[in-house]
């Protein structure tokens, strides 16, 4: 399988990361909100600017610095291959979805809230995969470091918006501007996110 578009690497990233909040079934109604604002966002490609006035307020809507997207409308195929590479991460992720405890979360959830939406977060997502890495070592003896660090981003992601849906708009952008700046180069080393195994 491989891509027909000419979708940037950010843009399959977000929508794979909307695939992989999708893949698991969230009975609540807040949750399913967000994700849908979300998907409305990705499928109008909305172009966005950061143009956010001082009082940290966007002039054109709440979602519309919170994504930052410029995405082509996507193709059929494209969208079948987004969905297979989310359920697949889903599944190697669910391993080490026990190395993500509650404590953690919370403690992104407040340290995320101390930010302002235009604030990079990154250094708060960084320090809790670090915090996380310690832990998962008898789980992922066999995996390159950047294939696990790439899972506890994405399972963090899903706990913490799972647990606060509210914070989905900026936890999803510094998500994928975390991937995008850590891991980029790993996953196109080894020939894009299709084969991530």
């Amino acid at each position: 399988m491989s891509w027909n578009g000419n979708a940037s690497f950010d843009e399959q990233t977000q929508h794979i990361l909307l695939k992989f909040l999708q893949e698991e079934q969230v009975e609540n109604r807040a949750y399913q909100q967000e994700i849908q604002k979300l998907e409305n966002e990705l499928r109008r490609g909305s172009r966005f600017d950061d143009d956010i006035q001082t009082d940290g307020h966007c002039p054109s809507g709440p979602l519309r610095a919170a994504y930052n997207l410029n995405v082509e409308e996507v193709n059929p195929a494209d969208e079948e291959l987004y969905r297979v590479i989310a359920a697949h991460l889903a599944e190697m992720g669910d391993r080490l979805d026990q190395s993500i405890n509650r404590d953690l979360v919370e403690e992104f959830i407040r340290e995320t809230e101390r930010t302002q939406p235009q604030e990079d977060g990154t250094f708060i997502l960084t320090s809790m995969i670090n915090c996380l890495l310690g832990q998962t070592d008898n789980v992922t003896q066999d995996m390159p470091q950047e294939k696990v660090i790439l899972l506890l981003a994405l399972m963090l992601f899903k706990k913490t918006v799972v647990e606060k849906p509210l914070l989905l708009p900026h936890i999803f952008r510094t998500t994928v501007q975390y991937i995008s700046s850590k891991l980029q180069h790993y996953i196109q080393n080894i020939g894009g996110w299709q084969n991530i195994h």
